[in-house]
């Protein structure tokens, strides 16, 4: 009798302490499940989240990210607040530091370090991949629909797209990166590009294999249509985008 009701006390005990946790993971519109070799960076490049916002959605990992586990679920999004999101993100390439992307960006010094307190003092500590936060949803203006992504450009110069018509240097079209490229199912369908306030309509004509190097939603854009969307985009190579289909 009393080991029935020992256990019955200890089953109850456990499913008490258990809701808070299971109501936590309830509360999460989107998750990520950690696989081997995962890190920080690497989801942040899967997924799109900000490392902001990864560590405010998931205070169990360490300032380091050095605790994740295998078959771990992460939380990424909530279906409530905006629980620290951003309007718009960076995603870190090779030979990025702070001064760079704060010039490709707009932003400044001390807006890029509020939003990701990650970054330490000296910018020493940035990784390919990482996504960072530019602008917060602090009921402001009204977040950019849509996905981020890095976009680049490249110089057609004639040649046949991989959705099978010419393209030229000056036509508005974009590359899709292998992540979004679907087979060519979106050949021919319009999207709209956001950069800093200037905004752009684009077809799809063309697969960018390189793209998905520079983490997701990744782009290329046909010269005159990178001219069109960033004035510098010369000296600025690839810059962080807004875009969704038309």
């Amino acid at each position: 009798m009393f080991s029935k009701a020992l256990s019955a006390l200890l089953v109850t005990a456990v499913a008490v302490s258990a809701s808070p946790a299971l109501q936590g993971r309830q509360s999460c519109s989107q998750t990520y499940t950690v696989v081997s070799g995962d890190s920080c960076s690497a989801i942040e490049a899967k997924t799109g989240v900000s490392d902001s916002q990864l560590h405010a959605l998931n205070p169990s990992i360490n300032s380091g990210c050095t605790n994740l586990g295998i078959g771990q679920v992460l939380c990424l999004s909530t279906g409530g607040s905006s629980g620290g999101g951003c309007a718009s993100t960076y995603t870190v390439v090779s030979g990025d530091t702070c001064a760079a992307i704060e010039a490709k960006t707009g932003v400044s010094d001390s807006q890029l370090h509020a939003a990701n307190p990650s970054i330490n003092s000296g910018c020493t500590n940035l990784q390919i991949g990482q996504v960072l936060c530019l602008t917060g949803n602090s009921g402001g203006n009204p977040p950019p629909s849509g996905v981020s992504g890095i976009a680049s450009y490249y110089f057609p110069d004639g040649g046949i797209g991989a959705c099978g018509n010419a393209l030229q240097n000056s036509d508005f079209i974009v590359a899709l990166g292998t992540d979004t490229w679907a087979g060519g199912a979106h050949c021919g369908q319009t999207i709209d590009v956001q950069y800093q306030g200037t905004s752009i309509q684009v077809t799809v004509q063309d697969l960018c294999e390189g793209c998905a190097a520079r983490g997701a939603n990744g782009l290329d854009l046909a010269q005159g249509a990178m001219a069109a969307l960033d004035s510098n985009y010369v000296n600025d190579g690839v810059i962080p985008v807004v875009w969704s289909f038309a």
